[in-house]
């Protein structure tokens, strides 16, 4: 098959691929990873699912309030909530973002850790993009900024520009450069085969095996674009075709607005880390992130819009004040009574709705610029599927409740239940039962801890979803069964 693909004018690195995915035994779909981190937690009674009649696949997300997860109602049927898990070691704080995606004890900023995207990363033979809207302080990494780690921590890449120039190739080149990922490239040289070679190729791979194998599939795919003149299937977002850059107009715009600024030696000056320019990036990187994933371009990757203690204020959401000193820091107004029945009721939801604005605002975004378009987008490596069928999105924060930190789920004064906020989107390929809200047991006090499940089982949890089924996590104790298919 090498030799034949070079007789027909490919390249090495094409011919090579080629004769690879021809012999290969059949695949599954590719399948994508996200994590997606919400900075400072939530206000419970503006985030919590409505479960209806006490059935977990009968819930509502957009009836709490101002509804954090409202953006989310359309999709639920691709949505699990997951409830009653806690973070490892005793520290109420968010300084607590050193070991959260690890399910490590340690909290100190040396000790060698892998977050979860890593560990599956590795498993999967994929290298992760960590992309960071404002992930740390303008002069460097710090505590406040170590979410994602790979044995040490991984600094965010803050451009969206220089990353799609790595995976695109760079200015109005309308063919990927030659570090694009291996599916894209071949796509493209195989775009340019004549329908007597694509019919020849054909021929020769039913003489290596009757199964149907990813090369049938590409083979089909390039003919049907070829049939049609365009290169693009029938046009339009559900039928894009990678073999060309795709269009990323909102980080062209941050491309040019960035372009040549000088930054001093406190960072001070730096764009990426202005208050009045995250609103874009954050939209940028959004951009690139959904386009990596329609094209398979980077397969597993983590986003962190802000660090911890970022204080930008959130009146361009509706939520004018600092994010983390004013929103994220008022506490709960009270309306219930210490005997009402266990609901979010209980708390005065004027209080902390400017808070709940700030983290609708994540949600908002998300769903915007990734959700929905890997919802309506046809999976190219998958006939007969979108997107995000086969991709996984992992939403969470670094504490539960907003003002009091909590790194565990439980039963708060008076009677409300507050859990950290956990949410996969997407199914995996299949691999995950979504449309329901999970709910392990929680408790009171300091007898919630005794009872949550470890963060770790949902990370083992979400590594078998995505076809790594021998990672371990440090104290899980088990995979959830009950979301996996």
């Amino acid at each position: 098959m090498f030799l034949k693909a070079l007789a027909f004018g490919l390249a090495i690195p094409a011919a090579a691929r080629l004769a690879r995915i021809a012999t290969a035994a059949p695949t599954a779909s590719s399948k994508r990873f996200l994590v997606y981190f919400m900075p400072h937690g939530i206000p419970p009674e503006h985030y919590n699912p409505r479960v209806m009649g006490g059935d977990p696949t009968n819930f509502d997300l957009d009836k709490t309030n101002v509804s954090i997860l409202g953006p989310l109602q359309e999709y639920k049927a691709y949505v699990n909530v997951y409830q009653g898990f806690q973070y490892p070691g005793a520290a109420d704080t968010h300084s607590g973002i050193v070991n959260c995606l690890s399910g490590t004890t340690v909290v100190d900023t040396t000790s060698p850790r892998t977050t979860v995207e890593h560990v599956i990363g590795k498993a999967l033979g994929v290298k992760p993009l960590i992309l960071g809207a404002c992930s740390h302080q303008p002069y460097g990494l710090d505590n406040n900024g170590m979410l994602f780690w790979n044995g040490s921590a991984v600094d965010p890449e803050k451009n969206p520009a220089k990353v799609a120039d790595t995976l695109f190739g760079s200015g109005g080149t309308t063919t990927p450069a030659p570090s694009a990922n291996a599916d894209v490239q071949l796509r493209s040289d195989l775009l340019a085969l004549t329908a007597s070679e694509i019919q020849g190729l054909s021929t020769e791979l039913n003489g290596l095996t009757s199964e149907q194998t990813k090369l049938q599939k590409h083979l089909a795919a390039i003919q049907a674009m070829q049939s049609d003149g365009s290169g693009t299937g029938s046009g339009g977002p559900s039928s894009m075709s990678c073999s060309s850059k795709p269009s990323l107009p909102t980080v062209e715009k941050v491309r040019a607005a960035s372009a040549g600024q000088v930054v001093d030696s406190s960072g001070g000056n730096d764009y990426f880390y202005q208050e009045k320019n995250f609103p874009l990036l954050l939209q940028a990187q959004l951009e690139l992130i959904a386009q990596a994933m329609i094209c398979n371009a980077a397969p597993v990757i983590g986003l962190m819009p802000m660090y911890t203690t970022c204080d930008f204020d959130f009146a361009f959401a509706g939520a004018a004040g600092s994010h983390h000193n004013t929103l994220s820091h008022t506490g709960p107004g009270m309306t219930g009574q210490y005997d009402s029945p266990i609901s979010v009721d209980n708390y005065d939801a004027t209080t902390r709705a400017g808070f709940a604005k700030a983290q609708l605002w994540f949600s908002q975004q998300l769903v915007k610029n990734v959700v929905s378009l890997l919802a309506m987008t046809d999976d190219p490596t998958m006939p007969g599927t979108k997107v995000l069928d086969n991709t996984l999105i992992y939403c969470m924060s670094e504490i539960g409740d907003g003002a009091n930190h909590l790194r565990d789920s439980r039963i708060e004064y008076p009677q409300v239940p507050q859990c950290l906020p956990l949410v996969t989107i997407g199914k995996a390929g299949g691999a995950l039962k979504t449309g329901r809200v999970f709910a392990a047991p929680t408790d009171k006090d300091a007898a919630a801890t005794k009872v949550n499940r470890p963060a770790s089982d949902l990370y083992l949890t979400l590594a078998k979803a995505m076809g790594a089924p021998n990672v371990t996590f440090p104290n899980s104790t088990g995979a959830i069964t009950e979301v996996l298919a």
